[in-house]
């Protein structure tokens, strides 16, 4: 038994002496060298149909499934019909056509494992969260494609819109529109948007009246306006060649005809900066914070920087300042952060935003305001900005790493009217980035002085009266 217990000893000894040995040849994290990250979009082709529908295909053979999505531009809606951009879609692919009725859809599609959707106006998979587009959607295996093209070639073509399917979503979107307001997240977003934009679209929202409003010939004028080749783009992708492709197309919408498509162009946008404090009451015993102004165009050129910055002031996760501070040394909120967004057509938003208890809600807004401002005054240090550079880049690999996601990301591109390339000339942007860059886009494109202040809750339990951030705007919930 001594002889068993001092050769296992001895072997025991052994292996802590070589796990230390081969402990001081490994080196710590950050010692490491990688080299330069390069990344590159997929080679892909354009694609353009007699009928004038334009976009693009990548080839992906690996397994058998075939992917297609199309953007029609539909521009802004009538604000007396807003919500037809949603009700639409939905009906169009809900109502079927008398040849493929809904239900026969469903049933082929549940059998085969495919889907065909259609979504717009910020809602659905594919509704991007733009109330300026509407898709159309295929994904399936490519043996079941023939059968897929027939179904997307009658609902584009020869949509029925029964009125009973239109009445049937009218009613959810009501319901959805009643329930908003028990929401105070929903709230604080739609009514910070509101007092972003003003009177402009993207400011606008859908209510009962306007939902009730919609008309089934609004709906079949919506379709025939929108929903023409000629105002498509689109993207494939998977296991189908180009040809291949593009003969199934032409097969399955020869039926489909161009028509003059007019897109109302984006009305201007004052960009200014003037600071106000909201309240929306609500008999909740937490309050919710957002604070920010106007962003950026897309095609401002420091974008890239201001991006970096945001990564450091609130959008890098736990190792944001907005979300180290209020989170985590003061433990006042479980979500605290900010989004520097930007549009192609106008301005996007910068918001910094946050949900805490009633009694640490004036607390938890000063913190923020204090650390908008003192990212104003300095910027990032060095090693918050090298930090945050290399997290941004690395995180573009997830770009790349689905054809799917590329050939998306093309047609978006391609409707926005922005450079193809825009991605790798965003990566290339931010690696030749400096410190001083980030810290001048920080001056430029943060404005503490000029802060919009919406806070959603019961005022009678914050720890200290709104009025001390300055005069106070009541929202009415309607």
């Amino acid at each position: 038994m001594k002889k068993v217990f001092t050769i296992g000893l001895v072997l025991l000894t052994a292996a802590l002496i070589a796990s230390a040995a081969q402990a001081e040849k490994v080196k710590h994290p950050s010692e490491l060298k990688y080299p330069p990250l390069e990344l590159k979009t997929p080679d892909y082709e354009e694609v353009e149909f007699d009928n004038g529908m334009t976009g693009f295909i990548i080839e992906d053979h690996e397994v058998p499934i075939v992917y297609i999505s199309m953007l029609f531009s539909v521009g802004r809606p009538d604000p007396s019909k807003m919500g037809i951009g949603s009700l639409a879609p939905w009906a169009i692919r809900n109502g079927g056509s008398e040849e493929w009725p809904a239900d026969r859809i469903n049933d082929e599609l549940e059998f085969v494992d495919a889907y065909i959707e259609f979504s717009g106006g910020g809602g659905g998979r594919r509704g991007g969260g733009d109330l300026r587009a509407s898709y159309a959607t295929v994904n399936c295996l490519k043996k079941d494609l023939p059968m897929c093209l027939e179904i997307l070639g009658e609902l584009l073509v020869r949509p029925s819109f029964p009125e009973e399917k239109i009445e049937l979503r009218r009613e959810t979107m009501l319901e959805n529109i009643r329930r908003e307001n028990d929401e105070p997240r929903r709230i604080a977003s739609r009514e910070m948007n509101r007092l972003l934009y003003g009177d402009h679209p993207k400011g606008w929202t859908q209510t009962e009246e306007t939902v009730s409003s919609i008309t089934r010939d609004d709906v079949v004028d919506y379709h025939e306006t929108f929903y023409r080749p000629n105002n498509c783009i689109v993207g494939i992708s998977g296991d189908v060649t180009k040809d291949e492709i593009m003969g199934l197309l032409d097969d399955a919408l020869a039926d489909w005809e161009p028509a003059e498509v007019e897109i109302t162009p984006e009305p201007e946008l004052e960009l200014t900066y003037t600071p106000s404090v909201s309240y929306v009451h609500k008999d909740i015993d937490q309050g919710v914070i957002m604070i920010g102004h106007l962003g950026l165009n897309s095609r401002d050129e420091h974008r890239p920087a201001v991006q970096i910055m945001n990564f450091v002031l609130g959008g890098g996760s736990f190792t944001s300042r907005i979300t180290q501070k209020v989170r985590t040394d003061e433990g006042l909120a479980y979500a605290a952060y900010s989004r520097y967004s930007s549009d192609p057509w106008t301005y996007g938003t910068f918001v910094a935003s946050s949900q805490t208890r009633s009694d640490a809600t004036a607390r938890a807004a000063s913190l923020i305001v204090d650390i908008i401002k003192e990212m104003w005054e300095e910027g990032p240090t060095a090693e918050e900005f090298e930090n945050a550079r290399d997290s941004y880049l690395n995180n573009h690999v997830f770009d790349y790493d689905s054809k799917m996601g590329v050939v998306n990301g093309l047609v978006r591109l391609k409707w926005q009217g922005m450079p193809l390339d825009t991605r790798e000339r965003d990566i290339e942007a931010i690696e030749n980035l400096t410190l001083d860059d980030v810290k001048a886009a920080a001056a430029e494109y943060l404005h503490p002085e000029g802060l919009t202040m919406l806070f959603v809750g019961d005022q009678e339990k914050f720890e200290q009266p709104l009025s001390n951030f300055g005069e106070v705007n009541v929202i009415e919930l309607p």
